[in-house]
């Protein structure tokens, strides 16, 4: 027989949530994980639409968010940052609008800290150029270049303190005299 030296015991369940999802689903069993599901009000203070982590339950009805309710501000901020990213890199994708992959990598926190626009701009062509096999949606278009803002030789900048008070106060001193 071909099954002869097959295991007749399944091996331990992996910690995985498929199989203990579905056995949620068949036998009623609750099954409690944090899953990643669209918002719809999960998190108050997010978007309905966007996709987020929170407590899920599942049982033979289906899977229950719970609410979570208000992230602590400065956690939803932090959070918004990545969702505005996401938004526009799914616009880029729906659109075939290069540009918005050059919104999208701008907007990027750490991108942004630690590009400057042009680089950017030219990481994102780089980019789109060596993808463009999986990105139809832009077959024949290319980030436009963007000009660099050159300062003039003789330009003398002007001493402005470190805090924006400061340097209002000292322009308004300068208007007065």
């Amino acid at each position: 027989m071909i099954l002869e030296d097959e295991p007749v015991t399944l091996p331990t369940r992996s910690i995985e949530y498929g199989s203990y999802v579905i056995e949620a689903l068949e036998t009623g069993c609750t099954f409690k994980l944090n899953g990643n599901v669209i918002n719809g009000g999960m998190i108050t203070n997010l978007p309905a639409d966007c996709c987020a982590e929170g407590p899920i339950y599942v049982d033979r009805t289906g899977l229950h968010k719970a609410i979570v309710d208000d992230l602590p501000p400065q956690c939803a901020a932090l959070t918004l940052t990545n969702i505005n990213v996401q938004r526009l890199t799914v616009e880029a994708a729906l659109t075939g609008n290069p540009e918005h992959i050059v919104h999208a990598c701008a907007m990027d926190p750490l991108t942004s800290a630690v590009l400057t626009l042009r680089e950017i701009r030219e990481m994102a062509a780089e980019t789109l150029e060596a993808e463009k096999q999986w990105l139809p949606q832009f077959e024949g278009k290319d980030i436009n270049p963007t000009p660099t803002i050159e300062i003039p030789a003789d330009v003398v900048r002007a001493e402005v303190p470190i805090d924006p008070a400061l340097a209002i106060m000292a322009r308004f001193g300068e208007l007065a005299e």
